[in-house]
């Protein structure tokens, strides 16, 4: 009867063994998983910041654009009325001649 009482030990030693053994490696594995996560956050938000840098300067150069777009606007508008100013001028130094050439006849 000892066998037998012994046996049962035995089976039970051996399933803790191997129950222990699949635990070790699923926790070995999940540590693993783990720290490529870890590894892959840091290199993500090592894109981010860099990214977020980028953003930055690229609003930056956006707000200096539309100023200078802005700018250009204001010296068309001007350019624009300097030249209405120029045909008009030009209209009445055409008539004064024309009248004046209407004197010398």
């Amino acid at each position: 009867m000892s066998d037998t009482a012994a046996r049962p030990d035995k089976d039970v030693t051996r399933t803790m063994d191997d129950l222990l053994a699949r635990l070790e490696t699923k926790v070995l594995a999940a540590i693993a998983v783990i720290q490529g996560l870890r590894q892959d956050n840091r290199e993500l938000e090592s894109r981010c910041a860099s990214l977020e840098r980028e953003l930055q300067e690229l609003q930056g150069a956006q707000t200096l654009l539309r100023r200078q777009l802005d700018e250009a606007r204001e010296v068309a508008a001007q350019v624009e009325f300097y030249e209405q100013k120029r045909l008009l001028i030009e209209a009445k130094v055409g008539g004064l001649l024309e009248k004046l050439e209407g004197v010398g006849s």
